[in-house]
């Protein structure tokens, strides 16, 4: 009993953080639109460095997520994970662990320079413009069948893109480890 609570427990963490960083990659990729506009210069400095640097700690978070669905374990959520241990305290994941990674050093620094910050905006900014979409989407059959048509003409690359980016981590990781 105690055992399927646990794997229950994992499966809703992990498609919660899922969804969250979907909408997160939502957000990020709308604000690409952005650039588009006459912007004033130090906006699109800024908005750049939002956008890289989200978009980096974002990537990172999906591989994490991945490898730790490939081990069966309880998700990390990159932008918090840091502040659940004290200084004295060792970090259970050595992957994450800043002496034995430099991984884990890029995630602090991406986590230190904005990260507990731009991760939530990018998140809300994504779940409003997702819900946007799902309105205009549901008065409108037509756009329906259109956006069915793109998802059954791109998701076989993209799937096989996805694969293959996981078997060359786990790959790498596990030729790391050796």
């Amino acid at each position: 009993m105690a055992r399927s609570k646990k794997v229950i427990k994992g499966a809703v963490g992990h498609l919660a953080l899922f969804v969250l960083n979907f909408f997160v990659l939502v957000g990020v990729i709308e604000s690409l639109q952005l650039f588009n506009e006459n912007l004033p210069f130090l906006n699109v400095l800024l908005l750049g460095y939002m956008l890289i640097h989200t978009f980096s700690l974002l990537s990172i978070q999906l591989g994490i997520q991945i490898l730790e669905l490939i081990r069966i374990r309880m998700p990390t959520f990159l932008p918090t994970y840091y502040f659940q241990f004290s200084d004295e305290e060792a970090i259970p994941i050595p992957l994450l662990d800043p002496t034995k990674s430099k991984l884990a050093v890029l995630i602090i620094l991406l986590v230190i320079s904005g990260g507990v910050i731009l991760y939530p905006i990018f998140a809300i900014y994504g779940f409003f413009l997702t819900q946007a979409h799902l309105l205009v989407i549901a008065l409108e059959p037509a756009v329906i069948l259109d956006y069915f048509g793109i998802f059954l003409n791109w998701m076989p690359p993209i799937i096989a893109f996805i694969v293959a980016i996981v078997i060359l981590s786990i790959v790498a990781v596990e030729f790391r480890h050796m």
